[in-house]
């Protein structure tokens, strides 16, 4: 899958803040199918030392703009784009 249709099917998903390591975020949420999409933004120090986190808040995919994404199905990968 794309960007542009990983955007244009999730963007406006609204996921939260899950997990840093190593210049990148993690957002994860539970789709209203029983999915799991996670998402994860940064990967350089330019980006992440300009990059607010709320633990608690919810942010759309569309205003995150992250690099990756997954859906899940019951632990499986089920569409993913990566474009770093």
């Amino acid at each position: 899958m794309t960007k542009a249709e990983f955007y244009e099917k999730y963007g406006e998903v609204e996921v939260m803040f899950e997990s840093y390591y190593k210049y990148e975020f993690t957002y994860q949420a539970d789709l209203p199918d029983g999915k799991t999409i996670v998402v994860t933004y940064g990967g350089d120090g330019d980006k992440i030392y300009r990059h607010g986190v709320t633990a608690w808040e919810e942010v759309k995919i569309s205003v995150l703009r992250p690099f990756s994404g997954n859906v899940y199905d019951g632990g499986n990968s089920i569409e993913e784009f990566y474009d770093y």
